[in-house]
């Protein structure tokens, strides 16, 4: 315990020294350097986003802490408080401004996300009860749906007669991911319901569908998504963002558990858990982003 003390002290002040060197050799601060040059990626926006946390001012540390930050007033209280003459520096303000976007975005989009999760889905909710039927109509188009509640909701995933009860744990957050997915790639969609149904390898398609929802879920809550995010999208991400990885997630999953060829449903949770720890894998690599080019078989 000591000696992790002592490592963790020493890389602190190794840190610190280094930055002070650099400056005194460049003649400019670590945020200046950063954002030189137009280029954003996740390294740069991660860069910033960690100079800022790790800043001995708290004001430029509840830039990223704070809830509803107007960025163009933080740029500019970033540069006063640096002593950042942006006349000369042309690309610090547009650089910058880009860098804080993505980051309070990101904080922005957990929130917005977190409070769908914790909408119940409600059956006496007439717009929860439509967005139900939709579902249904988009992944089953040629059968009628005989009743509300009904042995049919087998036939995509659901444990019971009502699905109601298995949307618990992610609210309507789950139901929107697998609306997203069947009405904005609905060939897709359809193409992995088909596999769900796989004489040897099939699982529950609406159940799992929901469970990729709790994998998205906790890979935002977390910070794993930031380097697809810092990657793919240019300012604010939106909650289309997510529901476009969760797309991603479920899609890919499916091809996961097919390729590990299971003994039966009982070893979901080792599949989940082990392509789980390959998603966060692939996102520890500066340069990933998460398609959507789906390839599907006729």
């Amino acid at each position: 315990m000591l000696f992790g003390w002592l490592y963790a002290y020493f890389a602190w002040l190794y840190q610190r020294m280094f930055k002070w060197v650099i400056r005194v050799l460049t003649g400019s601060h670590e945020l200046q350097r950063l954002c030189s040059g137009d280029q954003l990626d996740s390294k740069k926006t991660k860069k910033i986003e960690s100079s800022l946390r790790n800043s001995k001012c708290g004001a430029l540390r509840r830039v990223i802490e704070e809830d509803d930050v107007n960025i163009n007033d933080a740029v500019k209280g970033i540069a006063a408080v640096k002593g950042i003459d942006v006349s000369k520096n042309p690309d610090f303000v547009p650089s910058l401004k880009r860098c804080l976007e993505q980051i309070c975005g990101y904080r922005n989009l957990f929130a917005e996300v977190e409070a769908v999760r914790k909408q119940a889905y409600q059956s006496t909710r007439q717009d929860h009860e439509e967005k139900l039927i939709k579902l249904w109509n988009l992944l089953m188009p040629d059968t009628q749906l005989e009743g509300r509640i009904s042995k049919q909701w087998g036939t995509i995933g659901f444990q019971g007669d009502d699905p109601a009860t298995d949307f618990r744990g992610m609210g309507m957050l789950g139901l929107l991911n697998l609306i997203y997915f069947a009405e904005t790639y609905n060939k897709a969609a359809r193409h992995v319901l088909s596999h769900s149904h796989h004489p040897q390898f099939g699982y529950s398609y609406a159940v799992v569908g929901i469970n990729m929802t709790s994998t998205a879920y906790h890979l935002l809550q977390d910070g794993a998504l930031k380097t697809h995010l810092y990657n793919h999208v240019r300012g604010k991400p939106s909650l289309e963002d997510f529901h476009r990885i969760y797309c991603h997630v479920f899609f890919n999953f499916d091809k996961f558990w097919l390729a590990e060829k299971p003994r039966d449903i009982m070893e979901f949770s080792r599949v989940r858990d082990k392509y789980e720890d390959t998603l966060r894998k692939d996102l520890r690599k500066a340069t990933t982003v998460l398609k959507c080019d789906f390839v599907t078989d006729d």
